[in-house]
């Protein structure tokens, strides 16, 4: 893409194929709490902060307990899952190494996850080679929905919104991306072209890395 400097990625859902992982997380948590649930039930949660997270988690499913327990409990479910099915979204690896690798584009990774759960991660994958720059909800000023992660993410790497593309997939991260006055891609991994439209009608929709792809051969 020309006039691109830089490009900003959030991780669930966009580079990670962790959603169905943090939803089996959940599930297991609340059938020990006699609750059936599917991963239906938790749209709402898509890329909350934990911050957010939580509140809304346990007055939905009426959950009875210290809110550190909890955490602790679905935490410890989570790291157990990703142990051995933690992987990177289809395509993530062959666009980064086509148009990133090599190049001098500058590139962060900006995720309402805790700082705790991305060295989880860093344990389970190679997220090292791809990523030197992150900030975390630990690090962040605000958590999206707030544009400030990404703007911090800009401000450290010295790009201007006109010249940064972000990669979003959550209702959540989506509306952080375009209040940054950034280029923003939809990945549909969360929502439907339909659901991202209704967000900003200048995202661009992305099904898959191949149409990020297009784009930018295309720009």
């Amino acid at each position: 893409m020309k006039n691109v400097h830089g490009i900003l990625f959030d991780m669930d859902g966009t580079i990670l194929d962790s959603e169905g992982l943090w939803d089996k997380a959940q599930i297991k948590f609340l059938k020990e709490n006699g609750i059936t649930a599917t991963s239906n039930d938790f749209s709402d949660f898509k890329g909350l902060s934990y911050k957010h997270f939580y509140p809304l988690f346990i007055k939905k499913f009426n959950i009875q307990g210290p809110i550190d327990d909890i955490r602790l409990k679905l935490r410890t479910y989570l790291y157990k899952i990703m142990e051995t099915e933690l992987k990177y979204i289809k395509g993530f690896e062959g666009f980064y190494k086509t148009y990133i690798r090599g190049t001098e584009l500058k590139v962060g990774l900006i995720t309402n996850t805790t700082r705790l759960s991305y060295q989880k991660i860093q344990t389970c994958l190679n997220i090292n080679d791809y990523f030197d720059f992150v900030i975390t909800v630990n690090e962040a000023k605000e958590p999206k929905p707030s544009p400030m992660p990404y703007l911090q993410a800009m401000k450290s790497l010295s790009l201007h919104p006109n010249e940064t593309i972000i990669i979003e997939d959550s209702k959540t991260g989506l509306i952080s991306a375009v209040n940054s006055k950034a280029k923003v891609i939809g990945i549909t991994t969360s929502l439907t072209d339909e659901e991202i439209k209704k967000i900003d009608k200048n995202i661009l929709i992305a099904n898959s890395y191949d149409d990020i792809s297009s784009y930018f051969k295309k720009y």
